[in-house]
């Protein structure tokens, strides 16, 4: 047992006098698994905060929208911050802004008043390149932005817009904003400590779009009744009548003289004018159907250039008549706001109709047009611009209302989305 002891002392002795075993022992994953380690992850980098602003000049309306990454408004409204918004986390911010943000805009011309505030969002993305999110949807906390809308009259042509911003959170002392107009945009900004944003239009902003011209029903002269000279020329005939047979005062000759001459000078003084006949002209063909149709489903789309429900109406009663008039309002409202949380009603900018049959109205006066139109319009929207093309297939009716081509009757078969 000793001589064995003694070898095995002599045996490690030589292993560590040899050359480069005397080293401590390591380890190598890359040689055991045959590959290389893994590195270490490094912690993904916070999101840069967003401060964005938006103003739209649009037909009757501008529009002031603000842009805040998710982050900041979470501790802004000091709420738990997560990786993931779901439904509930986003409404909870949404509604801690909305309560507090109502009276951060205010929009004039002469000078800044109260812009009416439309609410807060979710949006997803970033400021320019917004992406969908279905209602309900979760959404990452670094996608997640918060957006504001607040919305005023305009009126044509103004010399000058002004905004007052006090919605600077988070430290925030600037807001960039972005200016669009027509086709055009240019940048400005809101600087804490300042009053407000003056930006000049130099005659940029496009004129609002006028109704189309609709072709003219004719009608026949109108008759002019002279009502004070047929009363004078009653009396004169009923005292003529009364006096019959005696001497009439101042003889006959002078009663007849100032007979006449009353009715004479009372001829202009109560004109009554009776309106003449409409002539309604048969429409046979396609293309004289169409020089009626085009403009008075234009004039529909225009209607809703207004904001307000009045004028709509107002615009609208000069192409539709009838239950029509609600009808049409509402399913062309909905047709023109964009989907979901980012209620933005579109402008139509490019219109076409085809009409492929047209025959009598067996119900009265006018035609019916067996029809295709489609709209083209855009909307302006969290820095980019919304595309929206429709396309109807109908049967409309065109009726002469109070001597005026008119929409009495709209049956659509088909609606796409193109």
């Amino acid at each position: 047992m000793i001589s064995l002891k003694i070898i095995f002392t002599a045996c490690i002795l030589v292993l560590l006098s040899s050359p480069g075993l005397g080293q401590s022992l390591q380890l190598d994953p890359s040689r055991i698994l045959g590959q290389a380690a893994p590195k270490q992850m490094d912690p993904e980098p916070p999101a840069e905060p967003i401060f964005q602003g938006y103003l739209y000049l649009e037909p009757n309306q501008m529009r002031f929208e603000a842009l805040f990454d998710a982050q900041t408004a979470l501790n802004w409204a000091q709420l738990p911050s997560t990786q993931f918004l779901n439904a509930d986390e986003q409404k909870a911010l949404t509604d801690a802004l909305a309560a507090k943000s109502a009276d951060w805009c205010r929009l004039g011309i002469e000078k800044a008043g109260e812009a009416s505030f439309r609410g807060a969002s979710i949006i997803k993305g970033k400021p320019g390149a917004t992406l969908p999110l279905e209602e309900g949807a979760t959404v990452p906390l670094r996608e997640a932005m918060v957006g504001l809308m607040w919305e005023a009259p305009l009126p044509p042509m103004p010399e000058q817009v002004l905004i007052e911003w006090t919605g600077y959170i988070h430290d925030q002392k600037r807001l960039p904003i972005r200016v669009f107009y027509g086709s055009q945009s240019e940048t400005t900004e809101a600087i804490q400590g300042l009053k407000e944003v003056r930006w000049r239009s130099r005659g940029r902003l496009p004129m609002p779009a006028p109704l189309a011209s609709v072709p003219k029903l004719e009608q026949s002269a109108p008759w002019r009744l002279p009502v004070a000279s047929l009363i004078w020329f009653s009396c004169g005939l009923v005292f003529f009548l009364l006096f019959k047979g005696r001497r009439l005062p101042g003889g006959t000759v002078a009663f007849l003289g100032a007979w006449l001459l009353g009715a004479l000078l009372t001829w202009p003084l109560f004109v009554i004018e009776i309106t003449g006949n409409t002539r309604v002209p048969d429409i046979k063909t396609a293309h004289d159907a169409e020089s009626i149709l085009t403009p008075l489903l234009r004039n529909v789309y225009r209607a809703f250039d207004h904001r307000t429900e009045s004028d709509i109406y107002d615009t609208l009663a000069r192409s539709v008549d009838g239950e029509l008039l609600r009808q049409l309002y509402l399913e062309t409202l909905q047709a023109l706001t964009l989907e979901g949380r980012e209620g933005t009603r579109v402008t139509i900018t490019e219109f076409s109709t085809e009409v492929m049959d047209v025959k009598p109205n067996p119900d009265g006066s006018g035609f019916i047009a067996h029809c295709q139109w489609t709209a083209l319009g855009t909307v302006g929207h969290w820095g980019h611009a919304h595309t929206r093309v429709n396309r109807y297939t109908a049967q409309v009716v065109i009726s002469p209302v109070q001597s005026e081509w008119k929409v009495t009757k709209l049956d659509v078969s088909e609606a796409r989305r193109i």
